[in-house]
């Protein structure tokens, strides 16, 4: 799933929602078109897998306004079809403080016609140095619930190696369905000869520990290779 705030190599690992890098010496006018894609050995989002921990293809294309604004759509393949985000978002800065806002809606070929999984978010974020701190306030179609999501996250770089910490909890859909979880993650990447590489692993904690949801708590390790064009 997709989202701006999130870099190309450590979304995948952590949160499997992508935003394209590209690499260029000052001299390079970088065009404001960029795309990407990915193969990895699962699809993982927010801690649990969306492809029921089969390999993925995904692939998105960016526009960047130079303004701050940005749209984009990316897509994968899923455990039962596809799936496709639409995003719009909206960056800048206050003094040493980074913001961004913008809007994702997550379409489904599985509800080309009943529209029940189909939902949107609304997010806003902040970073200062190598933190950040991100807030999603979800919306269902239909008879859809969906619970708000807020994440944290420290990134740094050691000897060419990315590395990213995050920590993430779902609330709940409904007041007392117990759907709410915690989410936990680490992440390395690394670019070599014009492809990048990622190695994470996400862990689930759900917030009922009664056996009729131990199932939530996952654990997943995830290996990712990406271009960026």
């Amino acid at each position: 799933m997709k989202n701006n705030t999130k870099k190309l190599l450590l979304a995948l690992c952590l949160s499997s929602t992508f935003s394209s890098v590209s690499f260029a010496t000052e001299e390079e006018k970088q065009s404001a078109v960029s795309a990407n894609i990915t193969i990895a050995n699962d699809y993982v989002w927010r801690g649990k897998t969306q492809s029921d921990d089969k390999k993925t293809i995904q692939g998105g294309l960016d526009w960047d306004a130079g303004n701050g604004f940005a749209l984009g759509i990316w897509g994968s393949n899923i455990a039962d079809g596809s799936e496709f985000d639409y995003y719009g978002s909206y960056s800048g800065e206050i003094g040493d403080i980074g913001y961004e806002v913008g809007y994702i809606t997550y379409r489904y070929s599985k509800d080309a016609t009943g529209n029940r999984l189909n939902f949107d978010e609304a997010y806003v974020g902040a970073s200062y140095g190598d933190f950040g701190l991100t807030y999603y306030k979800g919306s269902g179609k239909k008879t859809l619930e969906v619970g708000d999501y807020i994440e944290v996250s420290y990134g740094t770089s050691i000897n060419d190696i990315d590395i990213s910490l995050t920590a993430g909890k779902y609330s709940e859909a409904v007041k007392g369905d117990s759907s709410d979880y915690k989410v936990y993650g680490v992440s390395l990447g690394k670019s070599y000869d014009g492809l990048d590489y990622a190695l994470g692993f996400a862990k689930v904690k759900d917030s009922d520990n009664s056996a009729a949801y131990n199932t939530l708590n996952e654990k997943n390790t995830m290996f990712s290779i990406s271009k960026s064009f």
